[in-house]
């Protein structure tokens, strides 16, 4: 196998952000056999014993100014002759000639609109500044028209709805696409076992004998927790709980709406938190009534964790679900919501039944080590089209996950 060297363009690289985690999972793989160089700000929780670290000063604060200084140096530092493969999460680098697309701007835009109406004006103008920006920058890396003599990239979108976007959005004219999905980590999200569900249980406000369903992320308004909590006032069975796993600068309203409807002691907050792997296994449904996603981590994290997925039919989650068999698909209507539920909360062995068949999907086809192999024969079949080739003549070719 021939040795790459592999140049990764991510702004800040850590294993809580979604984009990260999964250049964290790969980069790390990957490093084993090939060179791998990081261009990033910060750095947490990846192994850098096989990677090279290039620092890259600048902001990091405010977001739009952590992004466009990063953007403008990594056209400096990032030179396309040094490496095999650029390989940029988003619209990072120019340079990049293989982009990772975890959303499309233009199509998630309209749902951080909604979910920012209750912010401040300081805070929604400074996400207006920001999606403009990133707006803009993401149409000139991603179109082809604006790359002018640059190399046609590899584009890597997580779903195939992500896929159907940056078709929609962007000219990309016959640009080589593959799927590639987000994954779980088996070994850390996982089924707990009867004695460790009633232990995390008991320390975190809950009984065994409750039902349980889990949400988790930040920015509740966008994922819909609204709706996960006004589905929950129209179960009448107080043994049904909702813990909520994540934080959110907008919570008290989130409290405030628990309180109004009457299940404020239904429901848990359970905030930021180190042992996510860990509640969700203690739990046993994942209800996540999404407004948009690109391919929810939390969503297969969950799966792992052999708990059925009840979710909205979004990007990820439709390429993941097949309805009766590890999960439902659910609308944004909290007694729809609520009906679907029914058989789960009144059957322990469905949840059961449906719950292996969701940790079985995840095994066979969204681990890390899947992904790392997908990228890697990505990149090669890349090289092998571009190598000696004109640019018209990559136009006539294209890839299809």
């Amino acid at each position: 196998m021939q040795r790459l060297q592999i140049a990764y363009a991510m702004i800040n690289t850590n294993r809580r952000d979604g984009s990260a985690r999964a250049l964290c999972e790969v980069a790390e793989r990957l490093s084993q056999r090939h060179e791998v160089h990081l261009f990033a700000r910060t750095v947490a929780d990846l192994d850098l014993s096989h990677i090279r670290w290039h620092r890259m000063p600048g902001p990091g604060w405010p977001a739009v100014a952590d992004f466009l200084s990063y953007h403008l140096l990594a056209d400096f530092k990032i030179r396309a002759g040094d490496f095999d493969i650029i390989h940029s999460i988003g619209n990072n680098a120019m340079a990049s000639n293989v982009i990772t697309i975890q959303n499309i701007q233009p199509a998630k835009r309209p749902f951080l609109t909604v979910a920012g109406t209750q912010a401040s004006l300081a805070r929604r103008l400074t996400r207006w500044l920001f999606l403009n920006v990133t707006s803009a920058v993401e149409g000139r890396v991603y179109s082809n028209r604006a790359r002018h003599n640059r190399p046609i990239p590899l584009f890597l979108p997580v779903s195939q709805g992500v896929d159907r976007e940056l078709r929609t959005h962007y000219a990309i004219g016959s640009a080589p696409v593959r799927i590639i999905p987000n994954a779980a980590d088996t070994d850390v999200f996982k089924p707990l076992a009867p004695e460790e569900k009633a232990r995390w249980r008991h320390a975190n406000g809950l009984r065994e004998k409750d039902t349980v369903l889990a949400f988790a992320g930040g920015e509740w308004a966008r994922k819909g927790l609204e709706f996960a909590i006004e589905a929950l006032a129209r179960i009448p069975r107080p043994e049904v709980k909702l813990l909520v796993l994540g934080q959110d600068a907008e919570a008290s309203r989130f409290n405030e709406l628990a309180r109004r409807l009457g299940v404020g002691d239904r429901i848990v907050f359970g905030g930021f938190r180190r042992d996510v792997a860990e509640g969700l296994g203690a739990s046993d449904v994942f209800l996540f009534p999404s407004r948009y996603e690109a391919f929810s981590l939390a969503t297969i994290e969950a799966a792992a964790c052999g708990l059925p997925i009840v979710a909205t039919r979004i990007n990820g989650a439709e390429d993941f679900i097949t309805a009766g068999h590890n999960g439902f698909f659910i609308e944004h209507n909290p007694e729809q919501i609520a009906r679907t539920l029914l058989p789960l909360l009144t059957s322990p062995e469905l949840r059961q039944e449906m719950g292996r068949a969701a940790r079985r999907r995840v095994e066979e086809h969204y681990t890390w080590d899947r992904v790392a192999d997908l990228t890697e024969t990505a990149y090669f079949e890349y090289l092998g089209l571009t190598t000696g080739k004109g640019a018209e003549q990559l136009e006539t070719l294209a890839f299809h996950g």
